[in-house]
């Protein structure tokens, strides 16, 4: 017996248990196979397993007649890549965008559609740099924010939606965006022109924050490594490596299945960070922003000296939390002490003060930068 001799749901059975490629292959036998083949149940499961499409749509989110003319749209937009690295992209920026839409609808109303291969390759030309194929297949998803009114006017509306987020401190406020592509163009000229690098330099400016020099991520063309510069990138260059280099694999191979730069595991460890809390949102209303440090100090009553914080605390209460930062020369630090505490009040205590030790704990550079 033949598989044209098998009854519908025995032939419908085996054809679930074939991916996309050789369901197709499969159709080519004859008309019985044909008609099987294309079964919309069928190619409702290829878009499931294969893109977690729920829908039947076309990469830029429009929907078409079928699952099987949406799977055969993405086969034709997405011909030149690995199929594994664009699931793999995908579900980064599904991770991201649900995030985004439960959270925060602002930031995520700014991501644009994806870049064609002609406006890659634009870049690519215009700047003399090869895109690592991860990250040209997240450009073909998303082509950054829209912040052309915040950067080109150095305007801040709108500054506090930036994907990438940030955070405050003393005077600093940074909320970094990721940029597209003709932004990257423009902020990568700047920044050969203001910093002294060749032409021929295979760094290009990815995010950079709103509020102009407080933050910049560089990705090397080259290593396929995403850098931010630290405070002295103005001075002499220096940046900090984002991601373990370990981590970056086969970042020009089309067709390899394990390609991976920095850009794709730095965008998968933020999608990661977003849904654990990890990383949160800070603010209410219109001025809302993704912040690196969710704690936020509760409303306490606190008194102040010389920039030393002395807060009440009381049973059962909010804990309080004090941000603080301060330079360090080297990659590794630490810090040990002891709290003070007062029964009572400061000014009316109610008994002897008494410390508490704080054991020594470890500062580095983490393996994930943000």
């Amino acid at each position: 017996m033949g598989l044209e001799d098998l009854g519908d749901l025995a032939l419908h059975l085996i054809m679930s248990k074939l991916d996309a490629k050789e369901a197709a292959i499969l159709s080519c036998v004859n008309k019985r196979l044909r008609v099987s083949a294309s079964e919309e149940r069928l190619w409702r499961k290829f878009c499931a397993d294969d893109l977690d499409l729920l829908a039947p749509e076309d990469p830029d989110g429009n929907t078409v007649p079928s699952f099987k003319a949406a799977y055969q749209i993405w086969r034709k937009v997405f011909i030149m890549s690995p199929w594994l690295l664009i699931r793999r992209v995908k579900r980064c920026w599904n991770t991201i965008k649900s995030w985004m839409a439960a959270n925060f609808p602002e930031a995520g109303g700014t991501l644009r559609k994806g870049a064609s291969e002609a406006e890659i390759k634009e870049m690519e030309d215009t700047l003399g740099v090869k895109l690592p194929l991860p990250t040209k297949v997240l450009y073909r998803f998303c082509d950054g924010q829209d912040i052309t009114s915040v950067f080109s006017s150095g305007s801040e509306r709108g500054s506090s939606l930036g994907l990438i987020g940030g955070y405050s401190f003393y005077d600093h406020v940074v909320n970094v965006y990721l940029l597209p592509l003709s932004q990257v163009i423009a902020e990568t000229k700047e920044f050969v022109r203001h910093l002294g690098f060749s032409n021929r330099s295979k760094y290009i400016v990815v995010a950079a924050s709103s509020t102009y020099g407080e933050k910049l991520f560089f990705l090397n063309c080259s290593n396929a490594q995403l850098y931010v510069g630290t405070k002295n990138l103005s001075i002499d260059g220096e940046m900090i490596a984002c991601v373990p280099s370990t981590l970056i694999n086969s970042v020009h191979n089309f067709h390899g299945n394990q390609q991976q730069d920095a850009m794709l595991l730095w965008l998968e460890e933020h999608g990661r960070r977003l849904h654990s809390g990890i990383i949160g949102l800070r603010g209410e209303g219109d001025v809302r922003s993704i912040n690196l440090f969710p704690e936020s100090p509760p409303l306490c009553s606190t008194a102040a000296t010389n920039g030393v914080q002395y807060p009440l605390l009381y049973p059962d209460g909010k804990e309080f939390v004090y941000e603080s930062c301060t330079p360090l020369t080297s990659s590794s630090g630490s810090i040990e002490g002891a709290f003070t505490f007062v029964p009572g009040r400061l000014t009316e205590p109610k008994g002897m003060p008494f410390d508490v030790k704080v054991a020594r704990f470890l500062l580095k550079v983490p393996d994930y930068v943000f």
